[in-house]
């Protein structure tokens, strides 16, 4: 690690990081598409976006004269003219390869300066589309927790942020005991699917290993840097990193302790700062290094005190984006005059680099679903729509799942909020310029679970031990089941009972919903495991339980049940104490048979068929029989929402439902017959 220090401080040296005339800031040069882990295929074109600007500095604004786009260290194209900053060039019938874009930005004086890398691949295969932001120009990324990625994440986002994962408070909780599980999951996540990554955060004043406060300046200084060497190897394709998070109103305690152990103010006012920027661009010569705070779109004295460190950072090309949190507590109410909100983001511009939305949320001014969508609607369009802002990511989706209760646009039983399907039909009007992420349609996940194949390593799963029994859990090859990687759990202590030892993933479940689980599994020696579906908190009730057999040859298990009840906070576990052989795992499914095309009819014995379900606009409902029937449809709280009678079929049309679980029924000859609808 320290060994490639050397070969990046020259990196850094020859990079143009430096102004080389006296009073001249140099200009920024940011790319801000494709991003880092881009993938294309042979033959086709590849939009290139540069941001480029000689403002921002402590000097006099200058102009860009031309920007030079390089792939591979050699020119590809010139350009001179731009539209707000940004110089666009399509690199046309681009051959198979992997390839490292720069550009380099000159000002009127002849003072230039290079961006930061971005690494792409061009092969056979036809890209994968991905998010509802794909062919608009810009990414929508969003986080992942330690739950791992919901099922349909790359239906709806194309970037991604660590919630928790990557901080240095999570990582290192201890100086000799590393926990790197929710990091990884969050990168192999997006390096498998070519997506944006953000690492969030290096230096944070809030969360930060407590035996940090210990140390001597000096061995403060080697432990952060040592930690930024080990970030930089292990997540190569890192796009953006939030270099300084949270510095504006010094975090309590923290943010004393990095601004005292690197040196203080000193000479510049912000030596401590300037400090950790050049040992980031040292360390991440192929990321864009970004200054990210909170609470400044309704305070512009905050953005102005923060440009001041964007302009000392501007002067010694150490800075590539400016990074505005975005959250509910400042900027719902800014939902009732967007035309300042949009003055706001031309101050954060003012820096002269893209501007970064990095953790939006919303509440809505009354906190509720009416006027979180009131507030999308508001304040959304005026970050996407201007044209320093390069890129949005939304902190969390699920309600009861993200930081702030209120800010879910999704419900927790998987249904969309107003503000979310405001937000994809927003995006459906936006005008289609080829990219990002253009290519296929992603097939639509059947599972309920992430990564049952393993191909992500153990993203989405993980491993409890209890009661003293200890095990390990690794993605291994060659293990003779389904694809290339098994997961393999093996006992070191097995404990006494199966549930000892754990392997585990949130899955919610709906009363009356019928489940289908799947799996391939074996064992080193003969043994049996047990399978269960369990709230995954107190009382720990359990809702479904089986034993399995296993040999040591590869078996495939199909099992069903339907669900009582309706828990949000379930888990699929698998219980593997009580035995010491190891035991494999693949290819494990669990779907809950609901019919997602509108194209495909559900017949059933009990007189009627209905479909889609889900529905989004609308249903149809054919009976079976020829007798007319009684329609009735009733909310979850009882409350009749349709009522009509039916003779034949009946078409529910553009119906002003909220998004939510319904119960139809349909009375025919003195019988009732039900069935569960779904509108997203």
């Amino acid at each position: 690690m320290k060994s490639s220090c050397l070969l990046l401080v020259i990196l850094f040296l020859f990079s143009g990081a430096l102004p080389t005339k006296a009073g001249n800031t140099p200009p920024s040069c940011v790319l801000t598409y494709p991003h880092n882990n881009a993938y294309y295929q042979t033959g086709k074109d590849i939009h290139i976006r540069v941001y480029a600007s000689d403002k921002g500095g402590t000097f006099d604004a200058g102009s860009v004269t031309k920007v030079v786009f390089m792939a591979n260290d050699e020119p590809i194209h010139e350009a001179a003219a731009h539209q707000a900053h940004i110089y666009h060039y399509v690199w046309e019938n681009v051959p198979a390869g992997t390839y490292r874009l720069t550009a380099t930005a000159t000002d009127e004086q002849g003072l230039s300066f290079t961006s930061a890398g971005v690494w792409l691949t061009v092969g056979e295969e036809e890209p994968v589309q991905k998010g509802i932001s794909a062919g608009k120009g810009k990414y929508l990324g969003n986080i992942i927790s330690f739950r791992g990625p919901e099922r349909d994440y790359l239906k709806y986002w194309n970037g991604v942020t660590a919630e928790n994962g990557a901080k240095w408070g999570s990582i290192a909780r201890t100086p000799d005991q590393e926990n790197w599980r929710d990091a990884d999951m969050a990168y192999d996540f997006a390096r498998v699917n070519n997506l944006m990554y953000r690492y969030h955060a290096l230096a944070w004043g809030s969360q930060y290993p407590e035996w940090i406060k210990e140390l001597s300046p000096e061995s403060f200084q080697e432990a952060l840097e040592g930690y930024m060497a080990d970030v930089a190897e292990r997540y190569p394709f890192t796009d953006q990193v939030d270099v300084l998070n949270e510095q504006l109103r010094e975090h309590a305690e923290g943010t004393q302790y990095f601004r005292d152990k690197l040196g203080g103010t000193g000479t510049t006012g912000y030596d401590w700062q300037i400090w950790i920027f050049e040992k980031a661009r040292a360390y991440f010569p192929d990321s864009k290094l970004v200054l990210n705070d909170y609470g400044l779109e309704n305070d512009p004295t905050a953005i102005t005190e923060m440009l001041g460190l964007v302009a000392v950072l501007r002067d010694r090309g150490l800075i590539d984006g400016f990074g505005s949190q975005a959250h509910y507590f400042n900027v719902d109410q800014m939902a009732a005059n967007p035309a300042t909100l949009k003055q706001r983001i031309d101050l954060m511009a003012s820096g002269g680099v893209p501007v970064y939305i990095t953790e939006l949320d919303l509440k809505g001014s009354a906190q509720d679903e009416a006027s979180q969508e009131a507030s999308y609607k508001s304040v959304f369009p005026v970050f996407w729509e201007h044209p320093a802002v390069a890129g949005i990511t939304l902190w969390g989706t699920i309600e009861g799942q993200t930081w702030a209760s209120g800010t879910g646009i999704f419900n927790n039983d998987g249904s969309k909020r107003a503000a979310m399907r405001w937000l994809e039909s927003y995006m459906t009007g936006q005008v289609n310029v080829g990219y990002p992420h253009v290519g296929v349609e992603a097939p639509e996940a059947t599972s309920l679970l992430v990564n049952g194949e393993f191909d992500l390593g153990t993203t989405g799963w993980s491993l409890q031990n209890n009661s003293g029994a200890s095990s390990v859990m690794e993605v291994v090859g060659g293990a003779g089941l389904s694809g290339q990687q098994a997961l393999r759990v093996c006992p070191q202590n097995a404990g006494s009972e199966g549930w000892h030892i754990q392997v585990r993933q949130g899955v919610p479940i709906e009363a009356g919903t019928r489940y289908e689980i799947e799996l391939q599994a074996r064992a080193d020696q003969a043994r049996s495991i047990d399978i269960a579906v369990q709230r995954d908190s107190n009382p720990y009730t359990t809702f479904y339980q089986s034993t399995l057999q296993l040999g040591t040859t590869t078996e495939t298990y199909k099992l069903s049940f339907t669900a009582d009840v309706s828990d949000a906070q379930t888990a699929l576990k698998f219980y593997l104490g009580n035995d010491p052989a190891c035991v494999y795992l693949d290819a494990v499914e669990m779907s809950d048979g609901r019919v997602t095309s509108d194209k495909v009819t559900v017949l059933d014995d009990e007189g009627f068929s209905v479909w889609p379900n889900p529905f989004n606009e609308g249903f149809q409902v054919v009976l079976t029989r020829q007798e007319a029937a009684l329609l009735q449809l009733f909310n979850l709280q009882g409350q009749l929402v349709l009522e009509t009678l039916v003779e034949g079929s009946y078409n529910a049309e553009n119906i002003a439902l909220p998004a939510g679980v319904y119960l139809l029924k349909i009375i025919q000859n003195n019988q009732v017959y039900t069935r569960k609808l779904v509108r997203y």
